[in-house]
């Protein structure tokens, strides 16, 4: 063995959950932000958690509304999700800018892709400072879940986004 960075035990890793962290911006839209830092923490009560840099403006968000909507993006959203990691949602609207169709969320007042696998509607639980990350520690309130979509992962090392298929 040779000693190797986290980026290269990314890429050896692959694939890595993909999701997109959706906030309530102060004007009332929606920002999507691409974590891959993201993990089941509890069945009971239900909890999951992503890591976030301490600069993310979806982790302000997250902060300061305590709530959330963790999303598991469906294939159409391969390009759109990668490159949401691309700019700030601070000063840009994702979803106009890469043409992610937004929808309404039971039960939540933050919208969602169109095309989602899966959504966590969240309440964070305690924000947790690791090294150059928070991580928010979140109750589940309710999942949804569209059985028939095919979810995103990222693959070598965040390249790219892509389903994961059994051979």
């Amino acid at each position: 063995m040779k000693e190797i960075n986290i980026g290269k035990a990314t890429e050896l890793t692959s694939p890595n959950p993909l999701v997109l962290i959706c906030t309530k911006k102060e004007d009332g839209s929606a920002n999507l932000a691409p974590v891959s830092f993201v993990s089941y923490l509890s069945f009971n009560p239900v909890m999951v958690g992503f890591a976030m840099g301490k600069a993310a403006y979806s982790g302000e968000a997250v902060k300061k509304n305590g709530k959330a909507v963790i999303v598991v993006p469906g294939e159409s959203l391969r390009e759109a999700a990668i490159s949401c990691g691309t700019c700030s949602g601070r000063d840009t609207d994702k979803a106009a800018k890469f043409g992610v169709e937004l929808v309404e969320l039971q039960g939540s007042d933050i919208k969602i892709p169109a095309d989602s696998k899966l959504a966590f509607a969240a309440t964070l639980n305690k924000t947790i400072e690791i090294g150059d990350h928070f991580l928010y520690v979140c109750n589940i309130d309710k999942i949804y879940a569209d059985e028939s979509k095919d979810g995103l992962f990222a693959w070598n090392g965040y390249a790219k986004a892509a389903p994961a298929r059994e051979k």
